[in-house]
């Protein structure tokens, strides 16, 4: 009886070891099904990746350009494939800091909405609060707003931007830039009519 009850659970222990090794071997074969699937969709992303080289190749030029008005030495935008897809990247030269940060995301910002509109495609306004000039030198400020105009009319998509008067920067516009005749709303707190719907609750 002892000897039985002993063989029943050395039989028990072999099935799950049986069991265990067809798991393993399972997900031996299914992680090797997964690298091949894995390197023939990184292989169909490159093929797909140079295919679109004339459409993705104007996105490129444009951040380049946009960067260039703005600090006078084009930056990068940088689309490449890694082992989990594609990667995009925005270099601008210059040493790190918030203003040249917000500056990149100015330039992406504006460069999607132009290649979205020349291609007929997207929204036709671009929205930035005034947290997007925070820490950017006056100058370079005049020219982001300057050329943030410019593409606008080029393009036809109308660009928002909240500014407090005091971070306009009155004495870098470019001579025959009229800040004020692209103005197109004040709000004041002095009383209920300079808020945005003319009333408080």
């Amino acid at each position: 009886m002892h000897l039985q009850a002993l063989h029943a659970a050395t039989r028990l222990k072999v099935d799950e070891l049986a069991n265990r090794i067809v798991q393993l071997k399972q997900m031996t074969s299914r992680a090797d099904t997964i690298k091949v699937e894995a390197v023939e969709l990184k292989r169909a992303a490159a093929i797909d990746y140079e295919e679109r080289r004339a459409l993705w190749s104007r996105p490129l030029s444009l951040f380049s350009d946009f960067s260039e008005q703005l600090y006078k030495a084009p930056g990068r935008l940088v689309i490449d494939i890694g082992d989990t897809g594609y990667k995009f990247d925005v270099e601008i030269a210059g040493s790190p800091s918030e203003g040249i940060g917000k500056m990149k995301i100015f330039c992406y910002d504006l460069m999607l909405i132009s290649f979205a509109r020349d291609r007929g495609l997207g929204i036709d306004f671009l929205i930035h609060d005034s947290t997007i000039f925070d820490g950017v030198d006056p100058r370079q400020r005049a020219h982001a707003l300057e050329l943030a105009a410019k593409m606008a009319e080029r393009y036809g998509f109308q660009y928002i931007c909240a500014l407090n008067t005091d971070m306009v920067p009155q004495n870098d516009f470019t001579p025959g830039f009229d800040v004020e005749e692209l103005v197109r709303l004040r709000l004041t707190d002095t009383d209920p009519s300079g808020s945005l719907l003319g009333f408080r609750y």
